[in-house]
Formats: C-alpha cells, structure tokens, sequence
C-alpha cells in the first residue's frame, strides 16, 4: 500500500516536465535530420548510378561495341564501387564480337543497391539495402562492314 501511494506521488510531480519533454523533442529533431541526410546520400547516389548509365550508353553509342573491359574500367572511374553488386546488362542485336550495327538500337540496364546502415550490433551491421534500377537507351553511330 505505502508503494503504491509514492508511486501515485511520484506520477503527479509536476516538477521536471519540461526536461522530459526537452529530451523527447530533441530525440526526435535528431532522428528526423539522420532520416533526411540518408536520404539525401541515397539521392546523390542514384543521381551518380544514372550518370553511369548514361556515359555507358554513350561509350557504346560512339564506339558502336559492347566491350566489358572498358565498361567495368568506366564505371571504376566514375565511383562505381560506392555501390553494391553493380551490374550492367546491354540488350543489342550483336553482330560478331559484340559489335552493334549503325542505327540499331540497344538498351543498358542498371542494377544496383546501396546500403544504408542502421545500427551496428557486433561486428556486422544492420544494413538496409535500397534499390537503384535504370534501364536507358541508344543507338549506334558506328558502320561496320
């Protein structure tokens, strides 16, 4: 009975709301700006995958082939490695060597994902991994004879 009367005592003490209140408004204002920073990184980095995509297709449109090599080296340049399991796919009607005739269309696919961490427990962390797909088109300025 004397518990339960402090402790209906304690839970009618007005004095130190406001800190309690300061404390849960300011935890939540600092979530809420972790939120938006990590979205604005996953905005940066899909931004950065589409200008990927892009300079591939124009590599190919130029250079009217398919050359992995040259690919791969392309996206190492641009920051590729900043995203997981990057893989770029080309859709073309191929002559020999990966070869794109002059006016044929072909299409880059884009797959990537970018994690974003929410918590480390261990060695590991917890990571919540966001998708970036593209899927862009060209054609080849290149005849072959």
């Amino acid at each position: 009975m004397a518990v339960q009367k402090k402790l209906r005592a304690l839970m009618r003490q007005k004095s130190g709301d406001a800190a309690v209140e300061f404390v849960a408004t300011a935890a939540m204002l600092i979530l809420i700006f972790a939120v938006l920073v990590s979205a604005m990184v996953y905005v940066t980095r899909y931004y950065n995958a589409s200008y990927i995509c892009r300079r591939v297709v124009r590599t190919i449109e130029v250079t009217g082939e398919y050359d992995e090599r040259s690919i791969d080296s392309l996206t190492d340049e641009l920051g590729g490695r900043s995203l997981d399991n990057l893989t770029i796919t080309v859709d073309a009607p191929f002559r020999s060597r990966k070869r794109i005739q002059l006016r044929d269309e072909f299409t880059v696919h884009l797959n990537a994902y970018y994690p974003v961490n929410i918590l480390m427990l261990g060695d590991r962390p917890v990571q919540l991994r966001l998708p970036i797909r593209m899927k862009l088109s060209g054609r080849s300025e290149v005849f072959w004879k």
